[in-house]
């Protein structure tokens, strides 16, 4: 890293990549610290600077800091990957320990204990936190996890039409179901056959008595209150049997116009919600719920708006400003198999297509919420006129500028992007919002110390 760069970060401030320490941290504080980082995004820890920003120099030998480095970061089980640099700033010694992030499915530990990046502050996780750490990680998944359900308990019929759907129609004639489950990774041997949770979750005769969590709540309200029912389902089948009778449902049950174009007799069926949207939505709360948690996936539909919501809220650890750009599959068997049947073409990049779909139709754009251990997809049938974005031809200048201004300079905040497009700040920030939304760009922390990057993968 060059000076420039350090000094850029450290205007910035700290944040959830990013921690100053001003005197000399023990070495139980520097494992603690460098656990916390890799278990979460990686980052930055410089020593020599003030909780403010303020450059003070090292108040400690620099050897014996960088030894105390190495081997903090060797108490930490396994020990990430850590850079280690020296500069001078104003004539003061500063130390910067820049952290890789641990690789998916690792978690790294110190004493026994996970530590993780939560805001500014290394936290240890402990209780349900740490068991959501575990879930996200996939060291704790459900999908892997033996079901109490034998063999004979599968439907072949179940699997014939997932066979099809896979283009393999004849797979049972020179195979059994057994070498079909041990072949596609759904159980293993170990002395008997032990069925995965994702294996009866998807083809035993009666899913719902192994896992009663997988039902689709779906209701018709009158009005725009959950009070007056007005048709109501619960499906309590496989996930691609909810899916599918779960947007048969909504879609008999929302409105419908039609119109005739000037070229053609006939005329067309407008639907009041885009169904590509609906069925993203579905099939994502299908897909991304937490199966750990007893309670249902719930679709409500009023007169102006319809909910899709499913146990699960953001991974220990992830803020909202990540959502949309780091993909966490919490399901990862049942992605394969929705994969498998073409229900997915790659979920985590679903939210910029839902977003266009709603503005082609003139709606407006769908709201993300994450509340009380839920993720809410809310959808609604107001009238927008905001012009979908497909690519650098649909930013404004502002926007462009922003991007090239990136390729040059890494990082930008608001208020600078404000200032050289000469527009005022909430102007800018909702500039910026609708980059974030799109991938071309992520927010790096909240509030006065957030900053931006530039999202690389957009541009490959």
């Amino acid at each position: 890293m060059k000076k420039e760069e350090l000094l850029s970060i450290i205007n910035e401030g700290e944040n959830q990549q990013v921690e100053f320490k001003e005197g000399c941290p023990s070495s139980h504080e520097l494992s603690r610290i460098i656990c916390g980082f890799a278990n979460t995004d990686g980052g930055y820890f410089i020593i020599g600077v003030s909780k403010h920003g303020g450059i003070k120099g090292l108040a400690c030998d620099l050897d014996k800091l960088q030894q105390d480095i190495s081997n903090a970061n060797q108490r930490v089980l396994s020990p990430p990957l850590i850079n280690v640099q020296h500069f001078t700033v104003e004539n003061k010694d500063l130390l910067l320990a820049e952290i890789n992030k641990a690789n998916d499915k690792n978690a790294h530990t110190f004493e026994g204990a996970v530590y993780v990046r939560i805001g500014s502050t290394t936290r240890k996780l402990e209780g349900q936190s740490l068991f959501d750490f575990l879930k996200n990680k996939q060291i704790l998944c459900f999908d892997e996890q033996d079901s109490e359900a034998k063999i004979e308990d599968l439907d072949e019929n179940r699997i014939k039409s997932y066979l099809e759907k896979r283009n393999r129609p004849d797979y049972l004639k020179a195979n059994s179901v057994k070498d079909f489950i041990i072949s596609n990774m759904l159980g293993k041997m170990n002395g008997s056959l032990k069925i995965k949770n994702v294996a009866s979750l998807f083809f035993a005769k009666e899913p719902y008595k192994w896992h009663p969590q997988s039902e689709v709540r779906i209701a018709r309200f009158s009005g725009i209150e959950p009070v007056n029912v007005i048709s109501q389902k619960d499906f309590k089948s496989d996930p691609l049997e909810n899916i599918a009778q779960a947007i048969s449902f909504i879609r008999q049950n929302i409105s419908k116009r039609f119109i005739i174009p000037e070229d053609s007799p006939r005329r067309i069926e407008i639907e009041e919600y885009p169904m590509p949207v609906i069925r993203e939505a579905v099939v994502n709360a299908v897909a991304h719920r937490d199966y750990y948690s007893y309670d249902s996936i719930q679709i409500s539909m009023f007169d102006d708006r319809i909910e899709i919501s499913n146990p699960g809220s953001l991974p220990e650890g992830l803020t909202k400003e990540f959502f949309g750009k780091r993909s966490v599959k919490r399901n990862p068997i049942t992605y394969r198999l929705l994969r498998d049947c073409h229900y997915v073409e790659g979920l985590g990049t679903g939210v910029p297509k839902m977003i266009n779909e709603m503005r082609k139709s003139g709606l407006s754009d769908p709201e993300f919420n994450f509340e009380a251990g839920f993720f809410a997809v809310t959808l609604r049938n107001i009238k927008s006129s905001v012009k979908p974005i497909e690519g650098m031809k649909d930013l404004n200048q502002r926007q462009v500028n922003a991007l090239n201004y990136l390729k040059q300079n890494k990082t930008i905040k608001s208020k600078t992007y404000a200032n050289f497009n000469n527009i005022s700040l909430p102007l800018a920030l909702k500039d910026l919002n609708e980059l974030i939304k799109f991938k071309f760009i992520m927010k790096i922390g909240a509030y006065r110390g957030a900053y931006y990057l530039l999202n690389e993968e957009k541009f490959q």
